[in-house]
C-alpha cells in the first residue's frame, strides 16, 4: 500500500517541531545581560555558597566571626599601571567583565526590629528596579544628582519614599529626619579585603534613603593627582623592598596577605616622578589610613587557611552613635542578613542570605556566647551555617507588585520567605530574573509557532479526512452501480 504524501509531510512536521522544541528547551536562554552569569548558565553549586557565623560578647563588645570557602581569593581592587609613560587605571568594573580587580567583601545588614518585614525578606527590601545595575537603563545621572545629590541610586528603604516604586517621591527632610530618629534604618557592616582590612578596620555604613557612610572619615582615599596625572604616593622601598608592585604578578593573582599588596601610611612615601619607572610597574589607586568618627567603630582581622576566608569583626555594643549604628544589649535579639562578594565581582553580583536571628545571651539562630578575657574561644562556639544564593535582579517593587508577582499578597501579610521558597529555588528564580525579557520573548515566539503549527496540522488532517471521505464515497457509488446492473441482468 502506498502512503499518502500529505500524511507523511504532516507526521514529519510534528516530529521536527517536537525535536526542535526539546533541543531549545534543554539549552535554556543563553544570551542575557552582562555579568558573571550573562552568557553561560551556571551549575547549581555556582549559585550557592555556605557561610559559617559565630558570635560572642562581653560587657563592652560584640565579636562576630565569618568563614566561607574560596578557590581564588581576591585581595585586589583598582591599580595604576605604568604604560608608555602614562599611569593607566585598571580595575573596579562591577560585573567582573574586565580583568578581575575587585576585592572580596563580606557584609551584613543588622536590624533591631524597626523595619517591618526585614526579618523575612532581608536585603531584598533595599533594592529596586531603578537602583544601579538592576536594569539595562540606569537612572539619568544629572536627574539623580539634582534630586538627591548623588549621581546613582544605591540601596534604600521603602518608607523613605511616598511611592516605593518611584525614587522621585523621596520624602522631605523633616519626614526623613523623623524616620531616622525613630530607628528606621539598617546598620551595614562592610568588610573589604583591600580598602580597609589590611590596616585592621571594617567600614561602617547604614542604609536609609540611600546607602550612606557613618559620620567621620573612611579608611580609603584616592591615590592620584589629577593635575599631574600621577600617583601621590608610592611604596617605601626601605619598608617594602619595592617601589611598585608587578602587574604580571597581579594578573597571576600571586600576592598573598603577607605581601605589600596595599598602600598605607605605614609603608608609603611621596611619589617620585624622577624614578626610573618601567612598563608594568603598578601602584594601588587606594591609599589607606586610620578612619575617624563613627565610621571607625568596627575593628577587623582576617586570614586565608585551607581554602577558606575567616573574618573577625569587633565593635562596641554601644558605639555612642545611635543615629547610624544599632545599639546592642545583653539579652537582645536582632535580625542579620549577610552577603559575600567572591570571584572578583562587585555591585549586585554577589551571594546573599535570608535573615537569621542574632541573640545575645538568648536563644536565636546565631547565639552570641558571653566570653571573658581578651577574646572568645571560637572552638567552643558552634557555628551557624547560612546558605547564601545569587539574587539576580529581583527587586522589591517587583516582589510587592500584585500584577507582576503572584506572591505579593503573601508579602503584604508579612509571610515568611521560607513558606514559599528555599535557597536553591531562589537562586534559579534569581537567574531567571536576569533573562526575564529573553525568556518571555522565547515563550511568546514558541507559543506562536506552536499555534500556527497546530492550526496547520488540523487543517491538513481535515483536508486529508475530507479527501479520504470523497474517495470512499466514490468507491461505494461504483459498487452500488455494479450491483444494480447485475440485478437488472438477472431479472
Amino acid at each position: 500500500m502506498q502512503l499518502n504524501p500529505r500524511l507523511i509531510a504532516v507526521v514529519a512536521g510534528v516530529v521536527v517541531v517536537t525535536v526542535l522544541s526539546l533541543a531549545f528547551a534543554s539549552q535554556g536562554v543563553r544570551n542575557g545581560p552582562t555579568g558573571p552569569y550573562g552568557t553561560v548558565q551556571p551549575e547549581t553549586d555556582e549559585l550557592l555558597l555556605d557561610l559559617d557565623i559565630q558570635a560572642a560578647y562581653d560587657d563592652d563588645d560584640i565579636v562576630m566571626r565569618f568563614s566561607w570557602p574560596t578557590d581564588a581569593p581576591s585581595l585586589y581592587h583598582d591599580y595604576l599601571v605604568y604604560e608608555s609613560g602614562e599611569w593607566v587605571r585598571y580595575g573596579g568594573e562591577a560585573d567582573g567583565s574586565a580583568f578581575p580587580l575587585n576585592e572580596d567583601r563580606m557584609t551584613f545588614l543588622l536590624d533591631d526590629g524597626s523595619i517591618d518585614g526585614f526579618e523575612h525578606y532581608g536585603g531584598f527590601m533595599t533594592v529596586f528596579s531603578f537602583t544601579r545595575y538592576m536594569s539595562p537603563e540606569d537612572v539619568d545621572e544629572e536627574e539623580s544628582e539634582a534630586a538627591i545629590g548623588q549621581d546613582d541610586l544605591r540601596k534604600m528603604l521603602p518608607d523613605t519614599m511616598e511611592d516605593p516604586s518611584d525614587w522621585r517621591t523621596l520624602r522631605d527632610e523633616d519626614e526623613l529626619d523623623g524616620l531616622r530618629q525613630a530607628g528606621y534604618f539598617l546598620d551595614l557592616w562592610h568588610w573589604r579585603s583591600h580598602r580597609s582590612n589590611p590596616i585592621g578596620w571594617s567600614d561602617d555604613q547604614f542604609v536609609f534613603d540611600r546607602r550612606r557612610s557613618d559620620d567621620g572619615e573612611g579608611a580609603a582615599s584616592t591615590n592620584f593627582d589629577g593635575d599631574l596625572e600621577q600617583p601621590e604616593w608610592m611604596f617605601d622601598p626601605e619598608q617594602t623592598g619595592q617601589y611598585a608592585m608587578s602587574w604580571d604578578r597581579i594578573q597571576s593573582l600571586d600576592y598573598t596577605l603577607d605581601d605589600p599588596y596595599y598602600l598605607s601610611e605605614d609603608n608609603a612615601v611621596p611619589f617620585d616622578p624622577d624614578h626610573d619607572w618601567q612598563d608594568g610597574d603598578t601602584i594601588p589607586r587606594r591609599f589607606l589610613s586610620e578612619p575617624e568618627g563613627s565610621r571607625a567603630a568596627i575593628f577587623s582581622q582576617a586570614n586565608i587557611d585551607d581554602g577558606r576566608w575567616t573574618v573577625e569583626l569587633r565593635r562596641a555594643l554601644d558605639t555612642g552613635f545611635p543615629e547610624d549604628d544599632k545599639i546592642l544589649e545583653e539579652f537582645g535579639r536582632y535580625d542579620l542578613a549577610p552577603a559575600v562578594h567572591a570571584g572578583a565581582t562587585a555591585g549586585r553580583w554577589h551571594y546573599v542570605g535570608m535573615p537569621v536571628t542574632l541573640g545575645l545571651g538568648r536563644s536565636a539562630d546565631v547565639e552570641a556566647m558571653r566570653f571573658s578575657g581578651d577574646g572568645p574561644d571560637w572552638d567552643a562556639i558552634e557555628p551557624t551555617t547560612v546558605e547564601l544564593f545569587y539574587p539576580g535582579v529581583i527587586a522589591w517593587d517587583y516582589l510587592a507588585d500584585r500584577q507582576s508577582h503572584s506572591g505579593a499578597g503573601a508579602i503584604e501579610s508579612n509571610a515568611s520567605f521560607y513558606d514559599a521558597h528555599d535557597e536553591a529555588k531562589m537562586a534559579f528564580y534569581a537567574l531567571e530574573s536576569e533573562f526575564r525579557d529573553q525568556i518571555m520573548s522565547q515563550w511568546l515566539w514558541t507559543t506562536l509557532v506552536w499555534m500556527v503549527f497546530i492550526l496547520g496540522s488540523v487543517v491538513a488532517f481535515l483536508r486529508l479526512a475530507q479527501r479520504y471521505g470523497r474517495h470512499r464515497t466514490g468507491a461505494e457509488t461504483i459498487v452500488s452501480d455494479d450491483a444494480l446492473r447485475a440485478e437488472e441482468q438477472h431479472a
